[in-house]
């Protein structure tokens, strides 16, 4: 997918590339607990601008290789940093989509907006049939996101719970509304 115009929003929040000028806001994200809790970073990680730099740099290069599709969430007006989220495809016409909020901008509903969008683009852009994704049993919050989306619980795996939403569904879901 290319990062032109239009950019996916729904007038509140848009999917946009990350830039070099992400970095201190990803700096910020990866030094905060709940982040660290939910993702996985080793122990001894310390967060710093060069890190956020290389792995903005690591993304996009994942992107253009079609590995991995990130997404900086931003608000559609003011063009702040608000969170991300990724596309990650899998050998069966399915994506694993995972999310998240910076802090000062959690509880507002920002991860379901930019999980529609990102599903959107999935089924629409990418042509995956199925997104996934995978919440620790105890992250509500995420769980919450996925299900407010149409996501299904579908079972477990490895030790998460598995969240499926069908491409089928979503269509027919967007049409209705």
């Amino acid at each position: 997918m290319r990062f032109g115009t239009p950019l996916p929003t729904d007038g509140l929040v848009a999917l946009t590339a990350f830039v070099s000028s992400d970095a201190s806001v990803l700096c910020d994200g990866d030094r905060d607990l709940e982040h660290r809790r939910w993702f996985e970073f080793p122990d001894d990680f310390v967060p710093s601008i060069q890190h956020s730099l290389e792995v903005i740099a690591r993304w996009e290069e994942e992107r253009i290789d079609g590995k991995r599709f990130p997404f900086a969430v931003r608000d559609a007006v003011t063009d702040t940093l608000l969170g991300g989220c990724e596309l990650r495809p899998r050998a069966d016409e399915a994506a694993n989509l995972s999310y998240w909020t910076y802090p000062a901008h959690r509880n507002r509903g920002i991860a379901s907006r930019a999980v529609a969008l990102a599903c959107k683009v999935a089924f629409a852009d990418f042509g995956f049939r199925r997104v996934e994704v995978l919440t620790d049993p105890d992250n509500a919050p995420s769980c919450l996101v996925a299900i407010r989306n149409g996501f299904r619980v579908a079972g477990i795996r490895d030790g998460r719970v598995l969240h499926v939403l069908e491409a089928e569904w979503f269509t027919n879901r967007q049409v209705m509304s």
